[in-house]
């Protein structure tokens, strides 16, 4: 059984439809690369599923429920997280007060991922612990609001643009941090970004979205055949 189920939704804001009759299912630990140029529609959709923008139409199902009387708080603790474009960390606390915040939140037994676990996944972070958040590095703090995205037990990540700002050795290594959670945990992700050669490493499905509307839904080698490069 598919993990997200996403049926004819359209959403947008005020009177203006931003997009419309999108469908796509994804399975548990799959890798989405979700792509298209800029204004497509990918922030929108990806806002809708955690509930932050009301869909005008269609169905959102996590684990076979419906979604659509879910507010976000309630998908959060489904398991569906976002890692927002722009980061999303408390700069002025510490990178271990960021943690426990967020922690303090997702504390259950038998969490996937405590806080000592996003401290082993990011050694940077550890060694970091007392410093201000925003006082890091774009990529630090890059990997500071990935783990916070992952605090708990995590089923299912909406990733906006998570290799902007990078340089191109640290947008690899977050990447290879994403594979591994995914691969070795089951989790799904659905990876908006821009950086399409980064995105394609180790996605196992794309999906290209084109003024509010999927135009491309296959694997990598299809998308590579099918020459779909003219939608950016």
């Amino acid at each position: 059984m598919s993990l997200l189920e996403v049926s004819g939704v359209s959403a947008g804001y005020g009177p203006k439809t931003v997009i419309e009759d999108v469908s796509f299912a994804l399975d548990p630990g799959g890798i989405m690369a979700f792509l298209g140029h800029n204004g497509a529609g990918k922030t929108t959709t990806l806002k809708t599923l955690m509930g932050l923008l009301p869909a005008r139409a269609g169905r959102i199902a996590f684990d076979g429920k419906p979604m659509d009387r879910m507010g976000t708080a309630e998908r959060v603790a489904a398991g569906l997280r976002l890692l927002p474009e722009g980061r999303g960390i408390f700069p002025d606390l510490s990178v271990a007060e960021n943690i426990e915040v967020v922690a303090a939140r997702h504390a259950r037994a038998g969490a996937m991922f405590t806080p000592e676990a996003i401290y082993r996944l990011f050694p940077a972070l550890d060694e970091r612990r007392a410093a201000r958040a925003g006082s890091m590095s774009g990529g630090q703090q890059q990997m500071l609001a990935f783990g916070l995205s992952i605090l708990g037990t995590p089923r299912c990540l909406l990733l906006d643009e998570p290799s902007i700002g990078l340089a191109p050795n640290l947008v690899e290594r977050l990447f290879d941090q994403v594979n591994e959670v995914c691969r070795a945990h089951g989790v799904t992700a659905i990876l908006v970004e821009q950086n399409v050669a980064a995105a394609l490493r180790i996605a196992d499905r794309v999906v290209i979205m084109n003024n509010g509307r999927i135009v491309f839904d296959g694997t990598p080698d299809e998308a590579r055949a099918a020459n779909v490069w003219h939608y950016f």
